[in-house]
């Protein structure tokens, strides 16, 4: 047994909280009244994907409750359908008009436009109906995460409108640009699911706000790495279309693929040294910090 309360430590932390996010979405759609939505939502949260965002969750609320795996299950489930929803709107043709997700075909390949139409809005609200029933936190604690949701969903609303003024012969960018646009598409997301992680699990406001940062940076890290898998990656590598980003600025096309690499390790670095105050009860969550990486694992 070592510090993550796991006998494989973060290897079987990860592979447990998988399984467990996916076993509960699943429960959660069989719950729900039958028909195309429905099937639609469970084809696009069941299976493939890193679940980066609901170990963030969980591993953040370790670091204050050794039973954060239950008391963080249902927010964990609903940090992923809000990304899910995310994704779906991503892909469809009038957004990044993309091929594949999580090694599949995307939804709106496969369900009538009108399903993929409202998938979104039945995955946000379904998201919203798991954490806030939750019966392991206090209606404060329930209340303070959905918030931090909600705002997150809103950033990435911003993020995305600003990335789609992002297109092949508009002006280039620049990093302070970029920037912001990551951190409202992306960051907000992974700051969110740290913060409301470590406050469902009884964080006090300082210091889930230092988890919630330590999150954020976390996100930048991905999104730059992303950037680089977009160029460098394969479909079968990243589970989903590459060469999206073709005539854009990117982290790439302003720093390079390796200046995008290094950039992304310093947000990593950022992340760690928000971390360092927390000690050992860190570790999980500093080891997905540590593994951050566009390759499927």
């Amino acid at each position: 047994m070592n510090q993550s309360g796991l006998p494989g430590g973060y290897a079987d932390f990860k592979t447990s909280v998988r399984e467990a996010i996916d076993r509960e979405l699943a429960r959660e759609l069989d719950g729900c009244l039958p028909g195309a939505v429905v099937a639609a939502a469970r084809y696009v949260t069941i299976g493939g994907g890193h679940r980066w965002r609901g170990l963030v969750a969980i591993a953040a609320g370790r670091i204050f409750h050794e039973d954060a795996m239950a008391i963080n299950l249902p927010g964990s489930c609903a940090v992923e359908l809000v990304h899910a929803a995310s994704m779906v709107l991503d892909d469809l043709p009038s957004m990044d008009d993309a091929d594949t997700r999580r090694g599949k075909a995307c939804v709106h390949q496969v369900f009538p436009a009108w399903v993929v139409d409202m998938v979104p809005a039945f995955l946000v609200n379904l998201a919203y109906t798991i954490s806030l029933r939750n019966p392991l936190a206090s209606p404060e604690r329930r209340i303070s995460a959905a918030i931090d949701f909600g705002n997150a969903g809103l950033a990435m609303a911003a993020g995305q409108a600003l990335d789609l003024s992002n297109v092949a012969g508009a002006p280039l960018w620049d990093e302070a640009r970029l920037r912001e646009c990551y951190e409202l598409k992306s960051a907000a997301l992974y700051g969110a699911a740290a913060r409301a992680g470590a406050v469902l699990c009884g964080a006090c406001p300082d210091s889930a706000s230092r988890i919630g940062r330590a999150g954020h940076w976390l996100g930048m890290a991905y999104q730059f790495l992303d950037d680089v898998a977009d160029v460098e990656g394969s479909s079968r590598e990243t589970g989903k279309s590459t060469g999206r980003d073709a005539g854009k600025t990117t982290a790439v096309t302003l720093l390079g693929a390796e200046g995008a690499r290094r950039r992304g390790r310093e947000y990593q670095d950022r992340a760690l040294a928000e971390l360092e105050p927390f000690g050992s009860p860190a570790d999980l969550l500093r080891e997905i910090v540590r593994h951050a990486s566009w390759a499927v694992e």
